[in-house]
């Protein structure tokens, strides 16, 4: 008795390939750059005590950065019009926006962008 091989036929070679795709590709093609203040409470990054929630935008870059759109931040502020620092702020990119940058050659790059606000200073001369 011999091993008997198994030949697929070509639907069943399509089909096999959709659902590699299809479980492949929510997997791959993201990655995220996160950079933030060290030295938080307790000497921990993760004591860090941001003043807001995490805020996100795309934005787009045209002709190899030649033509980009910047991200003006306006929360991190008071009502007054003082600003503080940013405390946090994450670029990501996805499976979706890195096609894109492939299709078009670099001519075209979108990108998420995170931040998130750090708290303001206390008034002068308070107690901790």
């Amino acid at each position: 008795m011999g091993i008997k091989s198994f030949d697929m036929t070509t639907a069943q070679r399509r089909l096999a390939a959709a659902l590699l795709l299809a479980w492949a590709v929510p997997l791959t093609g993201c990655y995220t750059f996160h950079a933030y203040q060290i030295g938080g409470e307790q000497g921990r990054e993760a004591g860090n005590q941001p003043a807001t929630e995490w805020r996100t935008e795309t934005r787009h870059a045209f002709l190899w950065g030649l033509v980009r759109q910047d991200l003006p931040i306006d929360n991190c502020q008071t009502g007054a019009g003082k600003r503080f620092n940013i405390e946090e702020f994450k670029v990501r990119t996805n499976f979706l926006y890195a096609l894109l940058t492939v299709l078009s050659l670099g001519t075209w790059v979108p990108l998420e962008v995170s931040w998130r606000c750090a708290k303001p200073e206390g008034p002068a001369g308070a107690l901790d």
